[in-house]
């Protein structure tokens, strides 16, 4: 239960002020890293995670731009930082380092570094970022490792720089592991940059709060965010609410892979278990418990209580189990590359369990779920190396208030690569880059619609891919009487639809097309609004075809207005 206590140290104005301050100060590490990045997934795509701690490992406050996966672990990665280093051993100028996907957000590439604050002597707090990497080894992020010694180099839990001075071995083992060693090193330069910012902030905001430590305002924070959270999830009926999700994906031997999800509401707190879960597989999908954790609070917070700043009492109403040695808590060395690939289902698990109870508080599905990202890797005709994290979206659902937004990723929070971007780093050459007309689900609120993108190799060399998509086979499903969205395909030179995940190689001048799926709709599609329908056809939404069928709203000879009456006479006839 929260402590009632820890509010009565600070009258209202000064604890806001520095709760906020302390917000200020995660959105300005955030900034630091983004702007002293090297790699375009840091810098464009912002695949990274800031927050502050206390000395206790609890979370006191988080960036405005997160990923939820990273940020969602990054406190059991304190709580093992301090397990494996306890405050006694930490000294003032040490950075922890570690990308070890059971102790960070569930893959290789994710790179954490946490920075001790101290005061007088003693543990204050820590500054903490992930950040997910360009490179980190290995084959390259192939959908075909059966290992995750194949994922690349494992850094366990370890002191980057120690009194201040550089583990040069180390910085060399990690240098001589990865394919674009300037831009690893560089980006690892930026959260070294970003938390000396933060540590320096936060000893003027102890100075000025005239504390010793964080310990009292991030008790305070964490008590006043557990109450209104538990407040939150009183407010849902008790009971036992269910949702199975069977995926795409197959074991190799063709059984479907199976997420079961059974959520406790009792009083304000919540139980998930995922008891029924299907056995891990020799497959990258599989999802350490850290990221399972992540993706389970995230829908939650979504769903009941969006708005206040995120904090660790935010999770502490909320229980996660998952059983060893299935694919939602895999044991070690299983594959885990492309756990987005699986994790992400668990919002659309959760979401589907909690509109048993309360509807109106979820979106329909999301043409988003799977993440799609395609890594492709060569060299230029003069020899450099190159490695493009592709990152483009389909459709989001629709909800209860409003249509579905169209190509921004959810529930990743990354944004997708710029094109101009990605041609000036890379020899790939984007020839076609368009929204999907009729992608989006019909419903009272429309689904988020899908794109299509057309890239070209132009290097003389062939490039590796590894390509990964979903929702190639059922699309994303519409909530209460909305229409599912279109299903996505991945094609090479036009040939046969690719499977959901593979390594392949492009060829020069070799095209690869991608039709990106759409987000399911909300509500009965003949209840939408016709001049919404209208607009939608307008902006190349919405077909007119489809207007009429899905929405049954009738166009005039020109298409520039709606014809009241046949609409009427095929609304009535429905």
């Amino acid at each position: 239960m929260p402590d009632e206590t820890a509010l009565r140290n600070f009258d209202p104005l000064t604890f806001q002020i520095l709760w906020s301050r302390a917000i200020t100060i995660a959105d300005e590490m955030s900034a630091t890293l983004v702007r002293t990045a090297f790699s375009s997934v840091v810098r464009d795509n912002h695949d990274y995670a800031v927050a502050i701690y206390d000395a206790g490992g609890r979370m006191l406050a988080q960036s405005n731009q997160c990923t939820p996966g990273q940020l969602g672990a990054m406190p059991l990665f304190v709580a093992d930082c301090l397990k494996q280093y306890p405050a006694e051993t930490l000294e003032p100028g040490d950075v922890l380092i570690t990308n070890d996907p059971w102790v960070g957000s569930g893959h290789t590439p994710d790179i954490y570094l946490a920075t001790p604050l101290f005061r007088d002597g003693k543990l204050a707090g820590f500054a903490a970022n992930s950040a997910h990497h360009i490179d980190i080894g290995g084959r390259m992020a192939s959908p075909e490792a059966r290992e995750v010694f194949e994922e690349g180099v494992i850094i366990p839990i370890s002191k980057l720089y120690k009194r201040g001075e550089a583990n040069d071995e180390l910085h060399r083992l990690i240098e001589r592991n990865v394919r674009l060693p300037d831009k690893v090193i560089g980006d690892i330069r930026a959260q070294l940059a970003a938390n000396h910012l933060g540590v320096r902030r936060l000893e003027a905001l102890l100075d000025e709060g005239k504390v010793d430590s964080l310990a009292e305002l991030a008790a305070a924070v964490v008590a006043h965010t557990e109450a209104s959270m538990r407040e939150a999830i009183a407010a849902v009926p008790d009971g036992v609410y269910e949702h199975t999700i069977e995926m795409e994906d197959r074991d190799r031997d063709g059984n479907p892979l199976i997420i079961q999800a059974r959520l406790d509401v009792e009083g304000d707190e919540i139980s998930v278990d995922y008891a029924g879960t299907s056995p891990q597989v020799d497959m990258p999908i599989n999802s350490v418990f850290n990221i399972t954790y992540a993706y389970t609070l995230f829908p939650i917070k979504c769903a009941l209580h969006p708005h206040i700043p995120n904090n660790e009492g935010c999770a502490r109403p909320i229980h996660v189990s998952a059983p060893e040695g299935t694919v939602l808590n895999p044991t070690f060395p299983a594959p885990v590359m492309w756990r987005t690939a699986l994790v992400y289902y668990l919002v659309e698990a959760v979401f589907g369990a909690l509109a048993k109870a309360a509807p109106g508080r979820v979106k329909a599905q999301s043409g988003t779920i799977p993440l799609w990202v395609e890594k492709l890797g060569g060299r230029f005709d003069d020899g450099r190396p190159f490695i493009l994290n592709f990152n483009a979206q389909g459709g989001q659902g629709a909800t209860e208030a409003s249509d579905g937004v169209s190509t921004t990723v959810f529930p990743g929070n990354v944004a997708s690569t710029s094109v101009e971007v990605m041609e000036n780093e890379t020899p790939i050459l984007c020839e076609k880059k368009e929204l999907r007309a009729d992608s989006g689900g019909a419903g009272k609120h429309r689904g988020g619609v899908g794109q299509e993108i057309v890239l070209r190799n132009l290097a003389r060399k062939s490039a590796m891919a590894s390509l990964s998509g979903g929702r190639f086979h059922i699309g994303a499903t519409g909530m209460v009487g909305g229409g599912a969205g279109a299903t996505g395909e991945i094609r090479i030179d036009g040939g046969e639809p690719e499977p959901i995940r593979r390594e392949a190689m492009i060829e020069h001048d070799s095209v690869l097309h991608l039709h990106y799926p759409g987000g399911g709709g909300f509500g009965d599609p003949f209840e939408r609004d016709p001049a919404a329908v209208l607009d939608d056809v307008r902006r190349g939404l919405v077909t007119p075809d489809r207007a009429r069928t899905d929405y049954g709203v009738a166009l005039t000879a020109d298409g520039s207005a709606v014809d009241e009456d046949e609409t009427a006479k095929l609304r009535g006839a429905a």
